[in-house]
């Protein structure tokens, strides 16, 4: 089963090279945020998604056996910090 694309080495902070780890040609790439950004503000809201998105990062926390019940606490603390900034 092939791999998907991989992030090069290149550190620079705009860099936008991707390297097909099959081949090690570059990927084409197109920065397509604004696209995105404008698409996402025209599609109608649906809070029953949204309530499930949430609801399945809490429980991806919760499930992850990699983290501590401590770090589980605070990752969880912080989605409902940054939930409460955006609304």
């Amino acid at each position: 089963m092939a791999r998907p694309p991989v992030p090069s080495d290149d550190p620079a902070p705009d860099s936008t090279r991707v390297i097909d780890p099959e081949t090690g040609e570059p990927v084409p790439t197109a920065d397509m945020r604004e696209e995105f950004a404008r698409m996402s503000a025209d599609a109608p809201l649906e809070p029953d998604a949204e309530r499930a998105f949430i609801e399945s990062k809490l429980e991806m926390i919760a499930s992850d056996p990699r983290l501590s019940e401590e770090e589980k606490a605070a990752a969880v603390a912080e989605l409902r910090t940054k939930l409460r900034g955006s609304a």
